[in-house]
């Protein structure tokens, strides 16, 4: 069975990001011939820093211990002038990961810094406090191509020689080249550092190819064929940094769904998994199938070869992370179903993925180091108490102001670390009313089936979450000329409306609308909505539509997303009056009612058009658009004609088209070109033989 959909408080699908500020210098170990195989430790910054022009570049990177090998992309490679600066390499490597397979570039050895973006500013070329910069020497990353959707990435090579802290309760909220970067600060320590007064520890499991520890030094390989006199042993190595032991960390859980369990099982640990993950294999003993099962949400993910837009999603009961002073058990965790290949034997597939959403509002210690001599504490993921406190709404009046603490449970209204709980407190329908800049760290909004309970974000105003925002039964997010910064929009009930902006994501990871069973609704009247990042509008979800004219945004709604987008569910369109009456469409009349810029997959399953007219749903590769034609005009061009019957045919029999659309295509039909109908109707008897004989043809060609 599916587990039974579940709010979306709790648990969020998406976690943090990880994200710290990246240099890179000219620093490598040519000196000792018995150390310039390995990379070294560097606690302050050293060498050369790179740039174009001379000026050092600072650039975000994600923090992935899932990641075998550190990247950049070949923006930053450019804004880093590798190739100027004399280190760009002549091999390549295939790299794959959740998505596929790419080729990217061997980078000559060069010195690798990090620091937490506490320490970086600058809302376009990061300027970093280079006083805090740690990092490694005598390092080879990759390249990646300019169509990889990927970030810059710290892998493991450095990660594993250091403790990293990840500070959520220091939350980092700032704009970089336009976008919004959310992430916890990160510090890193030296290996054995502990837990920073945390005492939950859940031991991990580091384990590679050859089943031995592999915390030991990273390493690159040398093209030896290719010395010269310039860098004799750094020129073109023919395989970037890596780990001597290459290997992962893993976390021991247990998962309970609909009487069905995985107990004890090895899961990897990766901190640029936003999303917890089980393999298919574990998916069915969890009792779904991601293939024949409806999901209760889908999600993109991003990897090495591109992004997959519809990876099916469902809500486990219970999760569990086994650790030594109090497991942590989550209950209706949200859970993707994909197969990702075992980093320490890449021929199998791992159980699953521990995702940072499992961890979302506390701070986490990854200590690698393992124990020596038997004794000690091993490698540790270190795990504390949430560090948000939760805000009820508590005013019973039908609106109130959001910056006005009497209208919460506590004393002020929430902050950066304060979860929002705007849920319907009393009387009929209530409002919060947002007319000044606010940042929380997470937003729930509920009402009740008979009595909504609506936030309205003011014109020019933002209201800014560091996690995810969930609109659920009666809520209502309205949006009257203001900005939702979220990284992560779930509806389970509810309406998102407005004109406005929702922005997703967290600097150069896009994040998500996904409408699991509430309505989208643009504007205020009519108008437009835009969306920064994907939309998913689920089998469960309705996309609302007013038009009262011919007008884009100021006579018909248009929902426009910055990015890319999947449709199911249902699209509800109606007739409104704007002053001159109720509108009335025309034959050939053209409403382009949403975009997507980055592509549109799926369509709406179930159609609400005004009634008394004929539409044709038109699907292109960007867009949707509403056209009022005739009946039988099943390609959308204003007239019933032979290509009309061969779409037709070929949707006969597939759910697409029935003898009703038939007889209506016939009653229109017009071989010269204008609309009238054709004067005769076929018998009952002949209009069989008809489908019969077209169920053959298809048949035929089947089987050809």
């Amino acid at each position: 069975m599916i587990a039974s959909l579940a709010t979306a408080t709790g648990v969020p699908i998406g976690g943090f990001l990880p994200l710290v500020g990246l240099g890179l210098s000219d620093e490598f170990q040519n000196q000792d011939a018995a150390l310039f195989f390995q990379s070294q430790l560097e606690p302050s910054l050293v060498g050369n820093s790179f740039g174009a022009g001379g000026t050092p570049y600072y650039d975000l990177a994600l923090v992935d211990t899932g990641a075998a090998v550190s990247l950049i992309t070949s923006e930053a490679d450019a804004a880093f002038d590798i190739d100027g600066a004399g280190f760009r390499g002549t091999g390549s490597l295939t790299i794959g990961g959740a998505t596929g397979f790419l080729q990217a570039t061997i980078n000559d050895p060069l010195a690798m810094f990090v620091t937490g973006t506490a320490n970086v500013t600058g809302t376009g070329p990061l300027t970093v406090n280079t006083s805090t910069l740690v990092g490694q020497s005598s390092v080879s990353i990759l390249t990646i191509p300019p169509e990889s959707d990927l970030p810059n990435v710290v892998g493991i090579p450095l990660l594993s020689q250091y403790a990293t802290y990840i500070r959520s309760d220091q939350p980092q909220i700032f704009q970089n080249n336009g976008k919004t970067v959310r992430t916890p600060q990160i510090d890193f320590l030296p290996l054995g550092a502990g837990g920073q007064g945390i005492t939950r520890r859940a031991p991990m499991q580091l384990k590679s190819g050859t089943g031995s520890a592999f915390i030991t030094a990273p390493v690159y390989v040398f093209n030896f064929e290719n010395i010269n006199n310039g860098r004799p042993w750094t020129e073109n190595p023919t395989t970037p940094t890596i780990l001597q032991e290459p290997g992962a960390f893993f976390l021991n859980v247990d998962v309970e769904n609909e009487g069905e369990s995985l107990n004890n099982f090895e899961f990897f640990f990766d901190t640029g998994a936003s999303v917890t993950v089980v393999s298919e294999l574990n998916a069915l003993r969890l009792g779904f199938d991601p293939t024949l099962d409806e999901p209760d949400f889908t999600i993109a993910v991003t990897g090495s070869a591109g992004v997959n837009q519809e990876v099916p999603g469902f809500f486990v009961e219970e999760f569990t992370i086994q650790a030594v002073g109090g497991s942590i058990t989550a209950t209706n965790v949200p859970v993707i179903v994909l197969d990702i290949a075992d980093p320490t034997n890449p021929a199998n597939i791992v159980d699953g993925i521990v995702g940072t959403n499992l961890l979302a509002g506390r701070n986490v210690v990854i200590d690698p180091k393992p124990s020596l001599g038997g004794g000690g504490i091993g490698p540790s993921l270190y795990i504390s108490d949430p560090i948000t406190s939760e805000f009820d709404w508590s005013s019973t009046s039908a609106s109130g102001s959001w910056a006005s603490g009497g209208n919460w449970s506590g004393p002020t209204a929430p902050s950066n670390l304060g979860i929002a709980n705007v849920r319907h407190v009393a009387g009929g329908n209530q409002t919060a009313l947002l007319s000044t800049d606010t940042t929380v760290w997470e937003l729930n909004i509920s009402g009740t089936p008979s009595q909504t309970m609506t936030v309205q974000v003011g014109s020019g105003q933002t209201l800014t979450t560091f996690a995810a925002t969930n609109i659920e039964t009666g809520g209502v997010l309205k949006l009257v000329g203001g900005t939702l910064d979220t990284q992560y929009l779930e509806m389970l009930g509810g309406t998102l409306s407005g004109d406005g902006q929702i922005k997703t994501g967290s600097g150069p990871i896009s994040g998500q609308v996904e409408n699991r069973g509430g309505t989208v609704s643009p504007g205020n009247g009519v108008g437009r909505l835009e969306i920064v990042g994907r939309f998913a509008n689920g089998a469960d979800g309705t996309l609302a539509i007013e038009i009262g004219g011919l007008v884009a945004e100021t006579m018909f709604d248009v929902l426009v997303v910055d990015g890319p987008a999947t449709l199911a569910g249902i699209l509800d369109v109606s007739l409104v009056d704007l002053g001159s009456g109720l509108f009335d469409p025309q034959l050939g009349d053209t409403f382009e009612i949403f975009t997507a810029s980055e592509g549109l997959s799926g369509t709406f399953e179930s159609l609400m058009l005004p009634a008394g007219y004929d539409w044709f749903v038109k699907y292109n590769s960007n867009s949707v658009e509403l056209v009022a034609t005739i009946p039988g005009d099943f390609d959308g061009d204003g007239d019933a004609d032979a290509t009309d019957l061969a779409i037709w045919r070929a949707g006969y029999g597939s759910g697409s088209y029935n003898g009703a659309d038939f007889l209506e295509w016939q009653r229109n039909f017009n071989s010269g070109g204008n609309l009238a109908a054709s004067a005769t109707v076929p018998e009952p008897g002949s209009l069989a033989l008809l489908f019969a004989a077209c169920g053959l043809a298809m048949a035929s060609r089947r089987a050809g």
